[in-house]
């Protein structure tokens, strides 16, 4: 199995967790972060243990020792970032939301599928345990037929104007940053096919969604998606069946889940806290990249795409 080689895009926080990450897992090392500011990646370098670091993209990207490139910039430059990315033939694993419309996330897998190259959103939830076992709960038959499916997720962020949350120029918003979420993860969960969906957005005095509210009509299964970046939510997440309930909380970092039979009965209890919710993704990208795969089975292209409609159809784009 080949060792895969990452270099960094953006030297933000969410960056530390992926370094973590790759350092927990066999086949993989971070050889160089790359920042608009040297100084910046300087920085991050040292704390990571990092031999490379850059003051500009391209200069990372042009060396041919780097096999994928891990993109931790705010939602604004995903797309212009992951285009240098294939232009430099090489692979990635783009944090989410990873696009904000359908054409962008067309036009980037497309690139990437002509030069034979692996992209996948990196929507790390999918990975856990926890949403693993959930899943298996509902293909098992363990709470019957999904009849109906409540989600909760939010946060009160920090309402100044230049807040990345609040910041229009950079793609702020309750749907880009955890809409995304909600969305992704449950129609994993779910495993029908959407029949339709309708949208509901409070806006902040910036022009971003504060708020959002998704209901999805699945084949069978209705579910309604609640965000929020404007209070402090109480974050729950319910599917109900025929024959059983499922709970867990914190879709977003799923703790623990539990099943209930129909007289609401605890049967089962799922508990599986990592110390890092990030390895498993980079495990994925690993294995896809050695095994010469273009897309993962947990994270397919269709279902980015599907969840950048979404952003079409809430913003009207």
């Amino acid at each position: 199995m080949k060792n895969i080689r990452f270099g960094i895009m953006g030297a933000g926080n969410i960056a530390h967790q992926f370094c973590d990450a790759v350092r927990r897992v066999d086949g993989a090392d971070v050889v160089a972060v790359s920042s608009k500011t040297l100084e910046k990646a300087r920085i991050f370098a040292e704390k990571e243990n990092i031999p490379s670091y850059y003051g500009n993209y391209g200069e990372m990207l042009a060396r041919d020792d780097i096999d994928a490139v891990y993109i931790a910039t705010t939602h604004n430059f995903h797309y212009e970032n992951m285009l240098e990315c294939i232009a430099h033939n090489k692979h990635i694993l783009c944090e989410k939301c990873m696009v904000l419309n359908k054409k962008d996330a067309e036009h980037i897998f497309s690139l990437a599928k002509e030069k034979n190259l692996f992209v996948m959103e990196a929507m790390w939830v999918r990975f856990l345990p926890n949403i693993q076992k959930v899943k298996s709960w509902i293909r098992d038959g363990r709470i019957g037929s999904p009849e109906m499916a409540t989600v909760s997720i939010g946060f009160k962020a920090n309402d100044d104007p230049n807040n990345r949350i609040y910041n229009p120029a950079l793609a702020g918003g309750s749907m880009f940053d955890i809409g995304v979420y909600m969305f992704e993860v449950m129609n994993y969960i779910i495993g029908e096919e959407i029949k339709d969906i309708k949208t509901t957005l409070s806006l902040a005095p910036t022009g971003v969604d504060k708020s959002a509210c998704v209901t999805v009509k699945y084949e069978n299964c209705i579910a309604n998606l609640q965000c929020c970046v404007s209070s402090a939510v109480i974050e729950k997440a319910y599917i109900y069946g025929t024959e059983g309930t499922i709970e867990f909380p914190m879709l977003h970092w799923v703790r623990d889940c539990v099943l209930y039979d129909s007289s609401h009965k605890v049967v089962e209890v799922f508990k599986d806290c990592p110390s890092n919710g990030f390895i498993f993704e980079v495990k994925e990208v690993v294995d896809c990249i050695n095994n010469g795969k273009l897309e993962s089975d947990i994270i397919p292209h269709r279902d980015t795409i599907q969840c950048a409609e979404l952003f079409d159809l809430c913003f009207d784009k």
